[in-house]
Parts: C-alpha cells; sequence; structure tokens
C-alpha cells in the first residue's frame, strides 16, 4: 500500500506535467480514455486497462461535478498501480476508507483537485471543498493533506 506522501508527490507530478488539476484534461493529456456509457444509477464509473490502454468508464447519468470527481478517483487507480480488480465507483461506496486502493484513489483525488492551492485562504473545509468540485463526502482526505 502506498502512504500519504507517496500519492501527494504522485498527484503533484501528474498535474506538474498535464499543467492542470482538471481530472479530464489530465487524461486528455495523457492519453487516458474517457467514455461514458449506461453504468445505471447506482454506479459512477470504474478504470481498466484493456491491452494496456487505459480506459475510464463514466455514468452517462452523472452530472458534471460527479464527472470531475470520479474521473479524479479513477486517476488514482491509474497512477496508483491498481490495475483492474478494483471496485467500481458506486453511489453506496462514497465514504472516507481508511486503507486500500479506495483509499488511495480517493486521496489521489483530492491532491490533484487541490494542488498548488492555499488551503489557509478558505474559513471552512465546506468552502474549499463547494470552490474545487469536491464531494462533502471526502472532507476527511483534506485533513491529511495537512
Amino acid at each position: 500500500m502506498r502512504n500519504a506522501s507517496w500519492i501527494k508527490q504522485r498527484a503533484l507530478e501528474v498535474v506538474y506535467a498535464a499543467g492542470t488539476n482538471n481530472p479530464m484534461k489530465i487524461c486528455e493529456e495523457n492519453g487516458i480514455y474517457v467514455c461514458h456509457q449506461d453504468l445505471g444509477k447506482a454506479f459512477l464509473g470504474h478504470y481498466t486497462n484493456i491491452r494496456r490502454i487505459p480506459l475510464i468508464t463514466l455514468s452517462s447519468q452523472n452530472s458534471e461535478f460527479e464527472d470531475t470527481y470520479t474521473c479524479g478517483h479513477e486517476l488514482g487507480h491509474h497512477y496508483c498501480d491498481h490495475g483492474n480488480n478494483t471496485e467500481w465507483l458506486s453511489r453506496q461506496n462514497l465514504k472516507f476508507n481508511t486503507w486500500g486502493s479506495e483509499y488511495e484513489a480517493n486521496l489521489f483525488m483530492v491532491n490533484i483537485m487541490l494542488a498548488n492551492v492555499d488551503l489557509s485562504e478558505f474559513e471552512t473545509k465546506e468552502q474549499l471543498l463547494k470552490t474545487y468540485g469536491i464531494p462533502l463526502w471526502a472532507s476527511r482526505y483534506v485533513d491529511l493533506l495537512k
């Protein structure tokens, strides 16, 4: 398992190389294919590798807000080398994880979306999350950035 400082460093490297902290644009810059498919109401997205070609599948029922953070989460699976044996990100498993690949992917998502952001400029964590398009369920990962 990767530690928090490794994940933060990896996220910063990815953001720096892509020139953006927008997960969708990071995919564009790095040749990671993103497709939309009807995954039903329960699932938000999934990451897979098909013949060494990375693919992120997002639900066609997602809002733009959900697409952004889901893409960031799935990028975490890609850059943390989780392979194809990861869970589907679903509306039912949106919670704080303390270990494993879902923890790493969530922490990566928060780190790329908050790369180079001065956390002290915000009065509340909720204000920070709303400004940068991070869901409230991920607020405990922000504590790990300090």
